[in-house]
């Protein structure tokens, strides 16, 4: 899909493509939405990731594995929340993804305490502002 870091899909990239990256829901192996997304669903299964490094396949597979502990555990979060759109997810994921680095086992409500732990710290930490 990314030809010399551009997009290939479009001759020129629409605005929507520019404010929105399909890719977040690519990276944490989910569906953009229902029905009403479908164009967008259509793209993110043409997305294929590759690797430099078994480090960056590992990475990825820690946003997938967050991705699917938000989807699948929401009551093991704090009041049962935690985000249930799409988009939501797959940021969290990305935020989180370290949580599911370590080999440190931790029960479902010590995962979600780590998730949102993690989300928190992501979000108070200057470097991340350079995206």
């Amino acid at each position: 899909m990314l030809q010399d870091g551009n997009c290939s899909i479009y001759e020129y990239r629409p605005q929507s493509c520019r404010d929105y990256d399909c890719r977040i829901f690519a990276a944490a192996g989910i569906a953009a939405g229902g029905d009403a997304k479908q164009v967008i669903n259509n793209r993110v299964r043409q997305w294929e990731f590759t690797y430099a490094s078994e480090e960056e396949l590992r990475l990825h597979e820690s946003v997938r594995a967050a991705a699917t502990f938000i989807t699948t555990k929401g009551e093991s979060f704090p009041g049962g929340r935690r985000p249930m759109a799409p988009t939501g997810i797959a940021v969290l994921a990305l935020k989180a993804h370290g949580v599911f680095l370590t080999q440190e086992k931790r029960d479902d409500l010590e995962t979600a305490r780590a998730i949102v732990a993690a989300s928190r710290a992501f979000d108070h930490d200057e470097r991340a502002d350079t995206c």
